[in-house]
């Protein structure tokens, strides 16, 4: 598979797309709301993209529940990630709801969710009730729930900001978040440090934040952050993503080409660059053609159809905890 995440502009591919597509250095195409009409057609849909690739490639989009969940209608809507430490039986139904929210996504032919969010506290604009918790133990347990019910349905998990987000009150997606702390490592990191340790990650995101206490380049484009600390001193041995290198965060970094260059070099194996199509463009035309060798062990686990899901017990009775859960949460917080 080559490095580079694109995306789609609507429900069908045009000729362009699957041109690109073809391209060797596309090794993966994230979707978004706008993809999706209805369950048969966004299954179809990612048939398509694999035919146009001509070639393994992954397929994924951010479904974690609450507020960043593309699609909503004819799948389960997943509760937030700040629910669960503040409900009744929340472990449980995280478990609950990672399985699900997994398994409706790959009887739909996707391979990844990116979730979930690691990052800690509430205050945070791009994070806000994506966090599980505002301390590391409660982080730590629900997110692990969460991870366990995905690893059982056969998606791998990503976590995401490495090293830490939300501490930071600025959004990533419209500026250029810095964070002057100095304890990052004993604070938020010690989260994904523990996450490694106990095996629970197939892949990290980074964050587009700086640290200028340890680098004056955000996390997605330090070959400190990538290569010293998570790679070397953490022993992170997955794929490392970059989040969006579209996102205004990522603009300190020079052009298209150039943050992409800057990512892979300072450690990322897979860029996702979204919702610009000049800006693949040029990236496909000056990016050197590399392959991720070790990416394929992102796939999806399992094979199964909407039908034969919805068909199973468990789907049946999770479905009705999640909708319960929800309304009680709602009922909570009204």
């Amino acid at each position: 598979m080559g490095p580079l995440w694109l995306d789609v502009e609507g429900c069908e591919l045009d000729a362009e797309e699957r041109e690109l597509l073809a391209h060797p250095t596309v090794g993966g195409v994230i979707l978004f709301a706008r993809n999706f009409h209805d369950s048969q057609q966004l299954a179809a849909l990612n048939q398509a993209i694999r035919k146009a690739a001509k070639r393994p490639i992954l397929i994924g989009v951010d479904q974690e529940g609450g507020r960043v969940q593309r699609f909503r209608e004819q799948f389960t809507l997943i509760p937030a990630a700040q629910s669960y430490a503040r409900m009744p039986n929340g472990e449980a139904l995280a478990r609950e709801s990672g399985w699900l929210m997994a398994a409706e996504l790959m009887a739909h032919d996707f391979d990844l969710s990116f979730a979930p969010v690691l990052d800690r506290g509430f205050d945070c604009k791009a994070i806000g009730s994506r966090a599980f918790g505002d301390d590391n133990a409660t982080v730590i347990r629900y997110s692990s729930a969460f991870m366990s019910g995905m690893k059982e349905a056969g998606m791998a998990t990503t976590g995401k900001h490495f090293p830490g987000h939300g501490a930071v009150l600025a959004d990533s997606h419209v500026e250029s978040p810095i964070d002057e702390r100095s304890n990052l490592f004993e604070q938020d990191m010690a989260i994904f440090k523990a996450q490694i340790d106990a095996g629970t990650l197939d892949a990290m995101m980074p964050a587009h934040v700086i640290y200028p206490h340890y680098d004056d380049l955000p996390a997605s484009g330090s070959s400190y952050w990538l290569k010293k600390v998570l790679r070397e001193q953490l022993g992170f041995k997955g794929i490392v993503f970059s989040d969006d290198l579209n996102m205004e965060g990522a603009t300190v970094m020079g052009g298209p080409a150039e943050r992409s260059q800057q990512a892979l070099s300072a450690g990322c194996d897979m860029l996702l660059l979204c919702n610009n199509r000049r800006s693949s463009i040029e990236v496909l035309d000056q990016l050197p053609i590399t392959e991720v060798s070790h990416a394929g062990s992102l796939a999806k686990k399992h094979e199964f159809t909407v039908k034969e899901l919805q068909s199973s017990v468990r789907w049946r009775e999770t479905t009705k905890q999640v909708e319960i859960f929800n309304a009680q949460w709602q009922e909570q917080n009204a």
